[in-house]
């Protein structure tokens, strides 16, 4: 039976909902993957998704840069190892790991060509690179982007792209063969490049990413104050998101991208030449 990711992202992350949708598409795609071990998690952050997507003990070890977001991956028993580490020079041997997997990492990282090269040293002959990114239509399919646009105010449609770009800290929206010449640097083929985040749930993830405050300021940013996660009245707020929510949004989150169209989200898969 396939697992219902949107209502378990709903309950991780029912603080911010259209978090929860984005990441629910987001693995329900990478889910389909075969994992061979060991695993490497580049880019780990918290261990939120890696310990959604694999579970307790299911992935080899995990890294990041940033010592905060490994101490909370900590709390969690996904990864045998945890390390706090670069991806432009990755702490580990050649050929060590059968599979990378990266979720929505490489567009934080303005050069990513250095890290494609570690991967491909640190994977062995024939091992996966697995990785999301937003794709190439990520810009394009922005509601607020796309309602200026419509109205005729391409310089407004520009900025409001570039207003998220600087919010969510993204360097690039690279098409499926800009990220197979990426893939070459490393010694790595392209093997699948799928496309999910049809146009209308992205619509819909950047109307309610104001609705719920992740941009700009909402009522419900006070109601779910990590200074209120003591209050009764948070677990039961937290019981409605995932109720409400988890059916309201279902046709956003079983929605796939048509053939020959392009999807706001970008799964890549590459294999280390053997």
């Amino acid at each position: 039976m396939m697992r219902d990711f949107l209502t378990e992202l709903l309950r991780v992350y029912w603080f911010a909902p259209p978090v929860a949708l984005w990441r629910a598409v987001e693995l329900r795609t990478a889910a389909v993957e075969t994992y061979e071990r060991p695993i490497l998690d580049l880019g780990c952050g918290d261990g939120l998704v890696g310990d959604v997507l694999f579970g307790p003990g299911g992935a080899d070890v995990g890294f990041d840069p940033w010592e905060a977001q490994l101490r909370q991956a900590a709390r969690l028993t996904t990864y045998r190892w945890l390390q706090q580490a670069d991806g432009h020079c990755m702490p580990y041997p050649d050929h060590i790991f059968a599979t990378l997997f990266s979720n929505s990492v490489l567009e934080h990282i303005p050069s990513v060509a250095p890290i494609m090269r570690e991967a491909g040293r640190v994977l062995r002959p024939g091992g996966r690179f697995i990785f999301t990114v937003p794709s190439d239509a990520f810009r394009h399919f922005l509601y607020y982007a796309h309602v200026r646009l419509a109205a005729g105010d391409t310089a407004g449609a520009e900025r409001y792209a570039a207003e998220v770009d600087g919010w969510l800290a993204h360097y690039h929206y690279h098409s499926p063969q800009e990220w197979a010449d990426l893939l070459a640097e490393g010694g790595m083929v392209l093997e699948k490049a799928r496309y999910y985040i049809p146009e209308p749930v992205e619509h819909l993830w950047d109307r309610m990413n104001h609705r719920f405050g992740l941009r700009g300021w909402s009522p419900w940013r006070l109601l779910v104050s990590p200074r209120l996660r003591h209050l009764p009245t948070q677990r039961w707020l937290a019981r409605w998101v995932v109720r409400r929510f988890s059916h309201l949004w279902r046709t956003y989150y079983e929605m796939e991208v048509g053939p020959g169209e392009r999807g706001g989200g970008l799964l890549i898969v590459g294999r280390r030449a053997r």
